[in-house]
């Protein structure tokens, strides 16, 4: 194969030629339950932080003497969506295990 370029190598990452070993978890169940452990971890954390944050508007919206913005709607039914996708994921998640 002749360079693209003169005086440039055939190949110009040669360090890249050898053959990759592939990292493998199931080698190393360890590993795998720290990091399905950390996973669940931040799921958990992530579902506290976005139940908080809607819990918040609902109480504002229901301060107030009229009905809450179209905006504030939107972002209740978004957090809504984000909570029940965690969720789905954190049961889909214990299941694998």
């Amino acid at each position: 194969m002749q360079p693209a370029v003169p005086g440039a190598s055939a190949a110009p990452f040669p360090f890249l030629q050898f053959p990759f070993r592939r990292f493998d978890l199931g080698a190393m169940p360890e590993l795998n339950t720290t990091m399905a452990q950390q996973a669940e971890a931040d799921l958990a954390s992530l579902l506290d932080r976005l139940k908080a944050a809607q819990r918040e508007l609902v109480l504002t919206a229901a301060k107030g003497s009229t009905l809450p913005s179209d905006g504030m709607l939107r972002k209740i039914s978004e957090l809504e969506g984000a909570i029940a996708a965690t969720e789905a994921l954190m049961q889909e998640e214990g299941v694998r295990r």
